[in-house]
């Protein structure tokens, strides 16, 4: 099989969005990737999975391509978000470890990986022969039929590339954006506690979609305003952002707005991807209170060093905004409206409130927030 086959392939099964890392034994398949489908680049591969879960809820069918190394910073992610929360996901990876690999670090986790993802419960497909192209998309179908993960591996050897070739020019290139801006920090003394901003943002909140970041953040949410178009995170730590980019690229008609953590947004390296995307609609909520709050309000490394604002413009974002108190808070939201991607770092209390648990399961919080996304269109 070629590129030009599995991209059919995926066409026939209604993929429109991949995220994916490149690997060197299918250069010319990853070179295409971008030309055939809306394409997100990635620098981590769980972003992928965030990314997909967005994208899915908003109606997209998503796919993620990648080496099968990456898996092994996935799994976390897929069990927690895709499998809680009764999402499809195909993982199409090429197959790296086996009897012929000469790089010794790819042997031990991709070895035994067919075993290590049986032991999660996560389905696989491994494709074996190159003329059986056809079980890439039987794999893609079967993922979406029973709305799960599915790992596709194709064997080194299956793939014949006809597009770049090892020794073929590079396609793209560099180009220089000057960019000049004058950054002061000016930070504060808090006097907001998380709860007292996420109640700000529910109540300037209309017809916005939100998504909250895990553990008690979407517990205050819910207890603030619940709202059909509230995703409210259950697990999967730093990927609330993601999902909040996948939602904003499906739908630039919605203004997405995530609630999420300082801790969670170091934890990424999904700000330079939303830089690069540049998704005019979303805006990220960095809620700063220098510790891990839902742990138990344990100090974070960087507490008083790390400027998530200056973090956010490097990466690429338009606009910032530091804030401090529910005023700022305010004109930040309405001045980074439809000017984005938008940061607004706000700079809070450590402490939790005493909301009790969201009476919703992860099936309810899916259906109900997938179905005002497509009522809402």
């Amino acid at each position: 099989m070629d590129e030009n086959q599995i991209i059919d392939e995926l066409k026939a099964q209604g993929i429109d969005l991949v995220s994916a890392i490149p690997c060197d034994r299918a250069k010319g398949l990853f070179f295409r990737l971008p030309e055939e489908f809306r394409h997100i680049g990635l620098t981590r591969e769980e972003d992928g999975v965030g990314i997909s879960a967005g994208a899915y809820l908003a109606g997209a069918r998503p796919l993620i391509a990648l080496q099968s190394s990456g898996l092994g910073n996935m799994l976390n992610a897929i069990l927690s978000l895709t499998t809680t929360f009764g999402l499809p996901l195909p993982i199409l990876a090429s197959w790296r470890g086996g009897t012929n690999e000469l790089i010794p670090a790819q042997i031990p986790f991709n070895r035994p990986l067919p075993r290590i993802l049986a032991a999660a419960g996560i389905p696989c497909t491994i494709v074996s022969d190159r003329n059986r192209t056809k079980e890439i998309g039987d794999a893609v179908a079967i993922a979406y039929k029973k709305q799960t993960p599915h790992v596709i591996l194709v064997r080194p050897g299956c793939l014949e590339e006809t597009g770049c070739s090892p020794d073929s020019p590079a396609t793209g290139t560099t180009v220089c954006h000057p960019v000049t801006f004058t950054y002061t920090r000016e930070w504060k003394t808090p006097i907001m506690t998380r709860f007292d901003a996420i109640k700000a943002i529910a109540a300037r909140i209309t017809d916005e979609v939100l998504v909250s970041n895990i553990g008690v953040p979407s517990k205050e949410l819910y207890a603030a305003k619940d709202r059909r178009e509230n995703f409210y995170m259950l697990g999967s730590y730093t990927q609330v952002s993601a999902i909040g980019l996948g939602i904003a690229t499906v739908r630039p008609d919605k203004r997405v707005i995530v609630i999420d953590g300082d801790g969670s947004l170091l934890g990424s390296s999904i700000l330079p991807v939303i830089g690069a995307t540049a998704p005019k609609n979303l805006t990220i909520i960095g809620l700063d209170n220098g510790v891990f709050g839902s742990t138990g309000n344990q100090p974070r490394p960087g507490c008083d060093t790390a400027d998530l604002a200056l973090m956010a413009r490097a990466s690429g974002f338009e606009r910032i905004a530091t804030v401090h108190d529910p005023e700022e808070l305010m004109r930040a939201l309405q001045d980074t409206a439809d000017n984005g991607p938008s940061f607004i770092h706000v700079r809070i209390l450590p402490g939790n409130s005493t909301v009790p648990n969201i009476p919703l399961s992860p099936e309810q919080i899916r259906d109900r927030f997938a179905t005002a996304l497509m009522n809402g269109s």
